[in-house]
């Protein structure tokens, strides 16, 4: 993807004729009530110069057909945001196409899908994610939000972080998408973020930190560390983040002591067994698990922030070399 970012010349032409219902996709989940348009479109580059690529194409207009307002604000603001945090796990727009009636951002399209469909919805043909790979996409996607609170001038809050919004590109790197509720937190790391459109965030159920309830005005980017953990739990344990036993960071806090019994034969027994080869990463799953407790405990100061994820998750990523290193002994 980066080799065609640098060559293709994009023909706008071509990616506005392929704008069709046939093309319109639920790449990523928004957490507005009326959703923008996202099409998945094949395009080459102008005279057919460079090799086709994939790319989502997002489309912002009123249902007057005009970008007045609040649609011209959004995807400047979106646009800028991006450009703001260029990462290596966080999507990026490749190209801006304006027209009276219409605003089309284009974004590079990881091709693997969601992590939401590898972890609930894979199809048969597709074997399931190894211990390995979601111990890489869990890496990843904490280097994308570390990088966000951390490492811009000013934090960035994403506000709806789920496995929905997680792609996988062809080696199953993770992107972080959906950037259209993100913020910039202009009073720095740990400082309130008052957010006006609360609502919003039941979009984003099962992930939704208790305080977008309780203390909206004392919102912090501790937000997205308790939704990263319930990415967590799901990666561990394969449930969705709402499910039959109700949300997932809750069940996880009320029943870790109890899975922790009689050597943690409990939680075994929680573990995703489309995992191959689970029993050999127990204690490195266990520790990802605890994390994701840690993360979604209801008091947001007693969240680590994502530097120490980032850490710990190295840390467990150190002990699975080392297992890999004496299996090969």
């Amino acid at each position: 993807m980066a080799g065609s970012r640098r060559t293709i010349d994009f023909n706008d032409a071509a990616i506005l004729s392929n704008l069709t219902q046939a093309n319109l996709r639920r790449t990523w989940a928004s957490r507005r009530i009326v959703e923008d348009q996202l099409y998945l479109v094949h395009v080459q580059g102008t005279g057919g110069i460079g090799r086709p690529i994939t790319v989502v194409v997002k489309k912002f207009q009123n249902v007057d057909g005009t970008v007045i307002g609040d649609i011209e604000s959004r995807w400047k603001s979106e646009m800028v945001m991006l450009a703001f945090i260029r990462h290596e796990n966080i999507i990026q727009v490749l190209h801006v196409i304006q027209r009276e009636e219409a605003i089309m951002l284009v974004y590079e399209y990881a091709v693997k899908g969601s992590l939401d469909y590898w972890l609930h919805r894979r199809e048969e043909h597709h074997r399931p994610l190894s211990w390995l790979e979601r111990l890489r996409i869990a890496i990843g996607v904490a280097q994308g939000l570390h990088h966000m609170h951390e490492g811009c001038n000013k934090p960035v809050v994403h506000h709806n972080m789920n496995s929905t919004n997680i792609l996988l590109d062809e080696q199953l790197n993770a992107k972080i998408t959906s950037f259209g509720a993100a913020q910039i937190s202009m009073a720095g790391l740990n400082q309130p973020l008052p957010i006006a459109d609360l609502p919003a965030a039941a979009g984003n159920f099962g992930y939704t930190a208790p305080e977008y309830w309780r203390e909206a005005t004392q919102l912090t980017e501790k937000v997205d560390t308790y939704s990263y953990g319930v990415v967590l739990l799901e990666l561990v344990t394969g449930r969705v983040a709402n499910g039959v036993d109700g949300q997932l960071a809750i069940w996880a806090r009320n029943s870790c002591d109890q899975l922790m019994e009689n050597k943690n034969q409990g939680f075994k027994e929680v573990v995703d067994r489309d995992i191959p080869h689970r029993a050999r990463y127990m204690k490195e799953m266990l520790t990802v698990f605890k994390l994701g407790v840690a993360c979604t405990v209801e008091n947001l100061h007693q969240r680590p922030s994502m530097r120490e994820v980032l850490g710990q998750l190295r840390r467990v990523r150190g002990m699975f070399s080392g297992l890999l290193a004496w299996c090969q002994l």
